[in-house]
This record gives C-alpha cells, sequence and structure tokens, in this order.
C-alpha cells in the first residue's frame, strides 16, 4: 500500500459521513417549511432567521454529501450557527411569544442539531 493510498484512507474514514450530511439537508428542510408557515402567517421576524439557518444547513449538507474538500470544517461552523440560532429562538420563544407548536418544534430541532454536531465531533479529523 503506498503512501498515497494510506493518506486517502485516513481522509476517507475522517470525512463526515453521508448519514450526517442526509441529517442537515433534513434539517435545513424542516427550516425552510418552518420558514414558509410563519411567512404565510405574516410573522417574518422569525421567518427571515429560519430562511438563513436553512439556506445554510443546505449549503453544509452539500457540502457533505459531496465530499467537499473541508467539508468536516464547513459541517461544523455550520450545524454550531443553526444551533446558536435556535437558542436564540428558543429564548425569544420563551421570554414572550410563548406557542407551543414553536417551543415543540425548536426543541426538537435543538436536539437533532446537538447528535448532527455529536456525529461531527465523532469524525474530528486528527491534527
Amino acid at each position: 500500500m503506498t503512501s498515497t493510498s494510506q493518506a486517502q484512507l485516513s481522509t476517507r474514514r475522517r470525512a463526515p459521513s453521508r448519514r450526517i450530511g442526509t441529517a442537515m439537508a433534513a434539517e435545513a428542510a424542516t427550516f425552510a417549511i418552518a420558514s414558509a408557515i410563519h411567512f404565510g402567517t405574516g410573522f417574518t421576524q422569525a421567518a427571515i432567521p429560519e430562511l438563513v439557518i436553512a439556506a445554510v444547513l443546505a449549503a453544509g449538507g452539500s457540502a457533505v454529501l459531496t465530499r467537499r474538500a473541508h467539508a468536516w470544517g464547513v459541517a461544523v461552523g455550520v450545524a454550531a450557527f443553526a444551533t446558536f440560532g435556535t437558542m436564540v429562538g428558543l429564548a425569544i420563544i420563551a421570554s414572550g411569544r410563548q406557542d407551543l407548536p414553536d417551543l415543540v418544534y425548536h426543541a426538537s430541532i435543538l436536539t437533532a442539531l446537538v447528535i448532527t454536531l455529536a456525529g461531527l465531533a465523532r469524525t474530528r479529523p486528527e491534527t
């Protein structure tokens, strides 16, 4: 086995799995749906941030699924951004607009994002 092929195998093992990319794409889809619902009800203060998070998650999921260079770093940054945005949303819901469906969605997607981050931590590249 040549050193090049060993390096390629090592890189493949450290790359995020397709499962993580698929999870990120599914998370992006749920944010897009939540955004559409909020646009439909005129609640643009939530719809716009959700749409931004959806777009960023979709880009990160795409980077993982297409096996782009630096996909792990992109995925971690994207998932952390989405997690932070979701925590801000939860804080806003908890401090004022206490809508049960929004609360359930944000708690559920936060759990999914934390699981995604944990999966990414397991595939962390060696330095």
